[in-house]
């Protein structure tokens, strides 16, 4: 196993003890001060708590995982037993208490804690903390739970020749005479949750610039300073118009003092709300060529953050089980703010294309859940960090903002942030400030939509009396009351025209509703053609067959994307063949404009050949794929990003026929005009070429030479995993498992290793999965033992029954952690869509 296990130790913390504490604590005040120079290592660590206890007498603790020198409670020395391991045991008295901790803890190379990294490009080191939800005690000793806020007076020790940066302003440091360290004081937080603190360090390079009163500034390490400095006007416009925006919206100012951005190297997200100190994951800078819609994602990234300094930061939950109260809102928040904060327009119907359908498709596995779910610890919060809670989440608020109205929806929110302005509230605050503002029945949509887990599916049933909407009688998925929009096409000559829409209501009583439709029934009849309502649409095989005729020719852009997320859901649910969904993507999804829905349809359907379809005709479909897009491809207009995404797609399809292609690409050598071969396509032909079992040899240093660092190393660890062979999957695995690598770099080894198309090299890794993964249990790090159940679970192999059996004897282990239960149950429920969407598009050959 990695030795970097020492993380598995930093415990949990139950909602029963979160609650006793908070009812017993009040008033708390942090010192934190870290010495950043004492080694590679380990860092040295001091925390002074004050706080006031209620009662006193109680078996109240701090958290904190490292390891402790000395503690001292209200001027008392403890003894070791205080400690043990991840809390320090104190004796408090009513009233004031103060708490002294010394001691060192470890650095961390899995972004959670804190991270270290060092450049291979120029040996400077980089550290940055990532706490969420329960990590900040592996930094400092601290009540480590959302409800209990706190000022914090930050100091850092840093080599003298470090930048740090933190949630406020900074003194000038002072370097003491002849030494080679700084000392960094940061001003007093505002009252901030333990997991929001945040600081990070390293000989970062910095970009200054103003937005009225609030100061802005974005750091990157010193390799990465070029691509910041070209792309710095793009970003500083997306905060300051974002600034702008969320302070007319909340009628709230930005309510801190400053606001910075950090570029930090392996980080595991995408970004972190960190208030005044905002971390970014690096793959936002971009070093390559992108299409509008990369800067427009970005830019939606960086609203999400923003608008947690409201929702989160401002207002924070009292518990994990209102995560959606900061997630659902900076989701949703992002996609309004499109339109006013960016140049690429309204967000909705690019996030019906690239979130609704991740967000049905996790609402159908087994382990999907309430958005707000009752979260007995933080190991289960950790669990609900995913699409239910944020896209979800977002999608019925939108849902819900449409049937109050926009002006109420906003007068509900301002309220809500002037009450609980620096505290925390949860889920009965909320619904109380809506009810204020409205007189929709808000606990019933609670009750149905925040409550309840499950997709409701919607079809429309056709009948020689009259076409009906029928929402289904599902036995896990109570039936809720719906709000329809519900489109009606005609197709002429190949042209579908609209002929009327109109709205529709279901409720559970009433589940199906005849259709007011003038003349004879319509060639295709599209529910929720808007996306407005959290629902799953299935086409009823007339309008199935229409839309896979005339797609492209209908001109509401909306109705496209939830018609292309209806066929994606009904090649996951094996009622459409995954060649027939990928000839679809070759036939209507090419006459998209918009880049980046070009872009997912292609995606999915390279996905839908190598994935869900026929193992046996795979390669034949994936030719017929690739001929299409080498079509387009030659008349599509130079410089476009619609000539980019088709390159990169046909990088990624080609056969073994299309290996010089590939080997020229790695080179450097494009065969398109006005379209470099840089390093991303670079890196895209070497894992394409490594997959299909090309020669890579020396070709991964003439990569690396273009793409020296350490994302660079990371895709060649990625490409030599791919190759189909016995000793490229025996070095993989190996590595897996030596030391010396960080997580972000076993994550690019996984990713190579498992590939569709070498089931016969793969099945000799399902026992070795299933060993490792039970031998993991309480010895590994809980980040990487989660990411190896996820991405390497044995979906590609021969003995797929087998799998299966072995997967229902490992969910008995009682000593893996939930959250990786949760992830080995849905890649077994993927193994049977799988199967399930195989024997659909192969029964379809055989037609």
């Amino acid at each position: 196993m990695p030795s970097e296990g020492r993380a598995a130790s930093r415990g949990r913390l139950t909602q029963d003890e979160a609650a006793a504490r908070s009812a017993e604590i009040s008033n708390v005040h942090y010192a934190v001060e870290i010495d950043l120079t004492a080694g590679e290592r380990e860092f040295a660590t001091r925390t002074v708590a004050r706080f006031r206890a209620r009662r006193g007498n109680t078996s109240l603790f701090l958290d904190f995982a490292g390891r402790v020198e000395s503690v001292k409670c209200n001027g008392r020395e403890l003894g070791p037993d205080a400690h043990d391991g991840t809390r320090v045991r104190l004796d408090v008295r009513p009233g004031e208490n103060t708490v002294r901790v010394v001691g060192a803890a470890a650095y961390s190379r899995t972004g959670e804690g804190l991270h270290r990294f060092c450049d291979p490009l120029d040996g400077q080191v980089y550290v940055h903390t990532k706490f969420e939800p329960f990590a900040a005690h592996t930094v400092y000793a601290c009540f480590d739970q959302p409800d209990l806020k706190a000022t914090v007076d930050l100091t850092v020790t840093a080599n003298t020749h470090w930048v740090v940066v933190a949630n406020t302003d900074h003194e000038e440091p002072r370097p003491p005479a002849g030494d080679t360290s700084s000392t960094w004081r940061f001003a007093r937080t505002p009252p901030l949750p333990p997991y929001l603190v945040a600081f990070a360090a390293g000989p970062f390079s910095r970009l200054a610039s103003r937005h009225g009163a609030v100061p802005l500034a974005l750091y990157v390490r010193n390799s990465l300073a070029e691509e910041l400095a070209g792309q710095a006007p793009e970003l500083f416009d997306v905060i300051s118009r974002g600034i702008d925006f969320y302070s007319r919206l909340f009628d709230l100012p930005y309510p801190f003092t400053k606001y910075d951005h950090v570029f930090a190297p392996e980080y595991a997200f995408g970004g972190m709300e960190h208030p005044g100190c905002v971390t970014l994951n690096e793959r936002l800078l971009f070093r390559h060529r992108v299409t509008e819609d990369a800067r427009r994602r970005r830019a939606e990234l960086l609203l999400h953050e923003m608008a947690h300094m409201w929702f989160g930061d401002y207002v924070t939950m009292r518990w994990w089980d209102d995560l959606w109260l900061n997630e659902a809102f900076a989701t949703m928040m992002a996609v309004v703010a499109q339109a006013e904060a960016t140049p690429y327009g309204e967000g909705w119907t690019v996030f019906a294309h690239h979130a609704l359908p991740a967000a049905r498709h996790a609402d159908q596995l087994p382990t999907s859940h309430p958005i707000r779910v009752e979260t007995g610890d933080t190991d289960a919060a950790r669990s609900n960090l995913g699409p239910i809670v944020y896209l979800r989440g977002a999608a019925v608020l939108h849902d819900l903002a449409e049937r109050l109205g926009w002006e109420s929806f906003i007068t509900g929110v301002r309220t809500y942030l002037r009450t609980h302005a620096w505290g925390n509230a949860g889920l009965d605050d909320f619904v109380a400030v809506l009810r204020q503002a409205s007189k929709e029945d808000v606990d019933r949509w609670v009750d149905e939509w925040l409550l309840r887990r499950g997709v409701n599916t919607v079809e429309v049933s056709r009948h020689a009396g009259g076409d009906r909407l029928v929402q289904h009688q599902d036995p896990d998925v109570a039936p809720r009351h719906l709000n329809l929009r519900l489109a009606a096409f005609d197709d002429h000559d190949a042209k579908l025209v609209l002929r009327q829409r109109a709205h529709v209501s279901l409720s559970p009583r009433a589940p199906e509703c005849e259709l007011a439709l003038s003349g004879p029934s319509p060639d295709l009849l599209v529910p929720n053609d808007d996306a407005v309502s959290h629902v799953k649409v299935r086409l009823d095989p007339r309008s199935r067959r229409t839309a896979l005729r005339s797609l492209s020719t209908l001109e509401d852009r909306r109705t496209r994307a939830v018609l292309w997320g209806a066929l994606w859901d009904d090649m996951l649910d094996a009622h459409l063949p995954a060649r027939s969904y990928a000839a679809a993507v070759g036939t209507h999804g090419m006459l998209e404009s918009d880049g980046g829905v070009l872009d997912v349809l292609l995606q999915r359907a390279v996905q839908a050949v190598q994935v869900y379809g026929d193992p046996l005709s795979r390669c034949r479909t994936l030719q017929v794929l690739e001929h299409r897009v080498r079509e387009q491809l030659a008349g599509a207009a130079v410089g476009s990003d619609r000539r980019l995404v088709l390159a990169r797609t046909l990088v990624g399809v080609v056969q073994a026929d299309g290996h010089g292609l590939l080997s020229d690409i790695v080179r450097g050598r494009s065969p398109w005009a006005e379209l470099e071969a840089d390093r991303d396509l670079r890196w895209r032909g070497l894992l394409r070429l490594a997959a299909t079992g090309g020669d890579i040899d020396g070709l991964v240093d003439v990569a690396m030479q273009a793409d020296p660092g350490d994302s660079g190393r990371r895709n060649a660890l990625m490409a030599q995993a791919a190759r189909p062979t016995r000793a490229a999957k025996e070095e993989a695995w190996t590595r897996l498992f030596s030391d010396g690598l960080s997580l972000a770099e076993r994550k690019a080894v996984m990713a190579g290793l498992r590939q569709p198309g070498q089931e016969a090299l793969l099945t000799a890794y399902a026992d070795r999965y299933m060993r490792a993964l039970e031998s993991m249990a309480g010895a590994a790090e809980p980040e990487f033992v989660l990411a190896f159940a996820r991405a390497l679970y044995p979906r590609f192999t021969h003995v797929e029954p087998r799998v299966l059996a072995d997967t229902d004897d490992l969910l008995e282990n009682k000593l893996l952690p939930e959250n990786v239960l949760k992830a080995v149950r849905e890649e077994r429920t993927e193994l049977v869509i799988m199967q399930a969407t195989r024997a659909c598009d192969a029964a379809h050959t055989t037609r």
